[in-house]
């Protein structure tokens, strides 16, 4: 078993990896900027792979990486995003069809699979609310639209759900196309407050609980008749991983909705974390339903949905975090190792045998997305105090710096004892929580860098600071710390220019995405010029402390009167 320590070390060097080379190369040697899209594979040697055709798909959930990776400021990546939508809407989007898209390009960008693909149509859905994310545009919706009327009329399945696609490649129907719809319908929910979206995702989860789902087994065959019937459970098997991605994908049902996927979760992951999970901590391929017998290749995504999964639970259920952020950081620590340690930095191996060799032999672009979600997701549940609420309308906040404004600066505090907090802070809390604030710590703590405290200890430092305050009525939504630092003495926290480093917004602008904060409404208090200019980097408004109290300096502040 890890300490709280590791979840630490293991989640900063996933977020190394993620910013500081897998980003930066498909962004680059990963991108063809003739034709305006990204490459559908690289070579282990990273050389792309020209001779492939484009899949919508890809295109898509490659849209998802570089829009999630800009809305938390790990890059600038609008221009991208601009380029590549109007590229993709040339290539693969036939309005004047009944079907509007189809599946796949040549190099050359003549079409190469004209079948329209509800697994991509599912993608575009997703692709279209993270670019509503970062630029809300009408013609996204319109877009989104457009699809679900296709989806309603030329792909519905009898009893609820959709078929594979138009014309269909075989008699079965297929949970996963169903299971990423509902992830499309819940972010398009996310991204637009339109209840249209939540209720078409609900109603597909009922489809799961009531069909897809095999309760009397604990397993979702991946394979169903046109009825959603197995009809040869003999040969049915599952895979752990669509486990652990419905465990992630009920929890946010759940938080959009308030639903109770409780019962649900519990069966997902009771044959899950008995049969799919190797003594290695990673998520093998597949299990035989009846005859339990296992497949133990494993492929990177099964084991990026089993880290998604803990950092759920561990958000859901505090009393047992410290289990999942254990569990977490052994498979977090099992990718670095298996998958993530290439000889060119930003691949990965895609795919292993039981002993760890090697199966693929070049490098799948669509994998990104499976390996940013979960190291995002374990960076927002374990890297902060978890959030205690998340507006459903955009709200404005108030950002804290931690050192100098909430508590005395007194040069690296760490510990309780440390704290002495400036006089008026919780009143002044309380003052901009009255006047619809939400308010938000972010915090430089290069101690950690260099080698004077851990990261657990700013960890539990926080949670200490938000009981106390607590407890006089002053509640904090999230406390969010940037460990990092060009001068680190600690390796794995040494990074240069850090994009969560203030006077960088990520930060700031991480809080705006996970708790849906308005920047524009929103105002930082701050007692350092970094923490001016990452205000404005961010779009909010700065105002400088530099000492007495800090309830007089909030009545200033709430009344824009400095």
């Amino acid at each position: 078993m890890m300490s709280v320590k590791g979840i630490c070390e293991e989640r900063a060097l996933a977020k190394n990896w993620l910013s500081g080379t897998a980003l930066p190369l498909w962004t680059s040697v990963g991108y063809d900027a003739k034709l305006g899209l990204f490459h559908e594979r690289l070579t282990l040697t990273g050389e792309p792979i020209e001779t492939l055709p484009r899949r919508l798909m890809v295109q898509c959930r490659q849209i998802y990486v570089v829009a999630q990776a800009t809305l938390i400021g790990l890059m600038d990546g609008r221009a991208l995003l601009e380029t590549t939508f109007t590229e993709v809407l040339r290539h693969f989007h036939k309005p004047e069809t009944d079907l509007k898209w189809v599946f796949s390009i040549n190099p050359d960008g003549s079409v190469r699979d004209a079948r329209c693909d509800c697994y991509s149509l599912a993608f575009v859905l997703f692709a279209l609310a993270w670019l509503y994310r970062i630029k809300p545009n009408q013609l996204y919706l319109e877009l989104a639209d457009e699809i679900v009327v296709v989806l309603d009329r030329h792909m519905a399945a009898e009893l609820g759900g959709i078929t594979d696609g138009v014309p269909r490649p075989d008699e079965y129907l297929r949970q996963n196309p169903n299971m990423h719809l509902i992830e499309a319908y819940l972010a398009l929910y996310e991204a637009t407050g339109a209840q249209q979206y939540l209720t078409r995702a609900r109603s597909m989860y009922d489809l799961f609980c009531g069909h897809i789902f095999l309760h009397d087994h604990a397993a979702i065959p991946e394979l169903h008749d046109s009825l959603w019937r197995v009809a040869d459970l003999e040969q049915a098997w599952y895979e752990p991983g669509h486990h652990f991605e419905w465990v992630w994908l009920s929890r946010r049902l759940a938080r959009a909705s308030g639903d109770d996927v409780t019962g649900q979760i519990q069966s997902l992951l009771l044959r899950a974390l008995d049969e799919g999970i190797d003594d290695a901590n990673l998520s093998i391929e597949r299990v035989s339903v009846l005859s339990r017998e296992r497949t133990i290749s494993r492929r990177s995504w099964g084991s990026c949905e089993y880290i998604k999964a803990c950092a759920a639970e561990a958000e859901a259920n505090p009393s047992e975090s410290g289990i999942w952020a254990d569990r977490a950081a052994c498979s977090l620590r099992a990718l670095r190792e298996t998958f993530l340690s290439t000889s060119v930095k930003g691949l990965w191996i895609d795919r292993v045998d039981r002993h760890g060799g090697a199966l693929s032999t070049d490098v799948p672009a669509s994998s990104l997305y499976h390996l940013t979600l979960a190291i995002v997701e374990c960076d927002r549940v374990f890297g902060t105090v978890t959030p205690k609420f998340y507006a459903s309308k955009p709200a404005p906040a108030l950002f804290l710096d931690r050192d100098g404004v909430i508590n005395l600066d007194t040069g690296y505090p760490n510990k309780p004892s440390d704290i002495s907090f400036v006089p008026g802070i919780a009143e002044a809390i309380k003052m901009a929580t009255a006047a619809g604030y939400q308010v938000v710590v972010v915090s430089n703590q290069s101690g950690v860098a260099r080698g004077m405290m851990t990261e657990a200890d700013v960890l539990r430092l926080h949670g200490w600071m938000a009981s106390e305050l607590s407890q006089q009525g002053a509640d904090i939504s999230a406390w969010y710390h940037c460990p990092f630092h060009e001068q680190a003495s600690v390796d794995v926290y040494k990074y240069e220019k850090h994009p969560d480093r203030k006077p960088n917004p990520g930060m700031i602008l991480r809080a705006a995405h996970d708790l849906n904060i308005d920047l524009s409404r929103s105002k930082l208090i701050g007692d350092q010029e970094t923490d001016m200019e990452a205000a404005r980097r961010g779009g909010v408004t700065p105002y400088l402390f530099r000492d007495g109290d800090m309830l007089t300096f909030m009545a200033k502040v709430m009344t824009a009167s400095l």
